[in-house]
């Protein structure tokens, strides 16, 4: 892994510490990322899940995108899940829904592995 990539990883494990986070390296000097049980509100059954995403080796300049959850997700009120959602798709051997919400204004210093996911999660809870 590229140090931009491993020092992207230090931050993840650090704002999201109690939670398991398991790290592959990937050929080009990536990693493939997976959060485990991230809450992600009283809507869904069950209200926590995994994340997983590719930090590409153009990192920080790419935007880590998309992210992946557990396919088993549902919502309480039984709607679909809706825009910005699709799948089931396999992510990295597991069953998977694919969530795209691209940085269309990426800024480096901003938009980092960290808060992109924290958006991305605060973006599902709101759904």
């Amino acid at each position: 892994m590229i140090a931009e990539v491993e020092h992207a990883i230090e931050d993840i494990k650090a704002a999201f510490d109690g939670h398991r986070v398991d790290v592959e390296s990937e050929s080009q000097g990536g990693a493939y990322v997976v959060v485990h049980d991230l809450p992600i509100s009283d809507k869904y059954v069950p209200t926590k899940t995994w994340f997983g995403f590719l930090i590409t080796f153009q990192y920080p300049r790419a935007d880590i995108y998309p992210h992946f959850v557990d396919a088993q997700i549902r919502r309480l009120d039984g709607r679909p899940h809706g825009a910005g959602f699709s799948g089931p798709t396999q992510w990295r051997g597991r069953a998977a829904l694919q969530i795209s919400r691209r940085s269309n204004r990426l800024n480096p210093s901003v938009d980092t592995a960290t808060t992109k996911l924290a958006k991305v999660i605060e973006w599902v809870k709101q759904q």
